[in-house]
């Protein structure tokens, strides 16, 4: 049992430590939206809309730098999305070894594992299977995004001469729907791993 509760913790750490990674990465990605906004805006008037006065990126920063942000955020956020699956996994491998211990630590932070594996499938992208995981960083990320994604998708159904209108609602749009599409790939990820996780004689698992 020692053996065991001395494994479990060095899991713990593990998968602690692949939940920062994950968030660093989330962060990265938010960073370059925000980045990535920042000069469509700038560069087509947006901020004037609003009504600022200044310029912001467009005429300070490299042509070359701003056409390579403006160009390549899908190929950005493909590799932002990979390296946030390929840590996901390792997490979840780390996971699975530790569902095989089922030494009963921490039983207040299992869930159960079917009602897991349909939560993270069908609202998954609103961060609820995070929160229920104790996992409120990541959980806010994704709910944060949803909201985004709600507003604006709200504005472009029912008021499309708003959205064409504001530079910034699309932009929003169209990163809040990429940022969806890669968590409900995540989300797959997950689901997978907790499908294959050994349950307790209650039926429950740590996610």
């Amino acid at each position: 049992m020692k053996k065991d509760k001395k494994e479990f913790i060095l899991l713990r750490e593990k998968v602690k430590k692949y939940n920062r990674i994950l968030i660093g990465i989330f962060a990265l990605f938010i960073v370059y939206a925000l980045i990535h906004s920042i000069c469509i805006l700038d560069c087509n008037d947006a901020f004037v809309e609003l009504g600022a006065t200044g310029s912001y990126s467009c005429t300070n920063m490299p042509n070359d730098l701003y056409k390579f942000l403006y160009d390549n955020y899908l190929i950005i956020a493909i590799v932002l999305f990979i390296a946030a699956a390929v840590t996901l996994v390792l997490q979840k491998l780390a996971l699975l070894q530790i569902n095989k211990l089922n030494t009963g630590l921490l039983d207040e932070e299992k869930v159960n594992k079917n009602n897991h594996i349909l939560i993270t499938l069908l609202l998954g992208y609103t961060g609820l299977h995070k929160f229920r995981t104790e996992n409120r960083p990541i959980g806010y990320i994704y709910l944060v995004n949803f909201v985004c994604f709600g507003i604006t998708w709200l504005i472009k159904t029912f008021s499309a001469q708003t959205y064409n209108d504001y530079t910034i609602f699309r932009v929003t749009y169209e990163f809040s729907v990429l940022f969806i599409i890669g968590i409900i790939a995540l989300n797959v990820i997950e689901a997978i791993f907790s499908f294959i996780s050994e349950k307790d004689d209650e039926e429950r698992i740590f996610a």
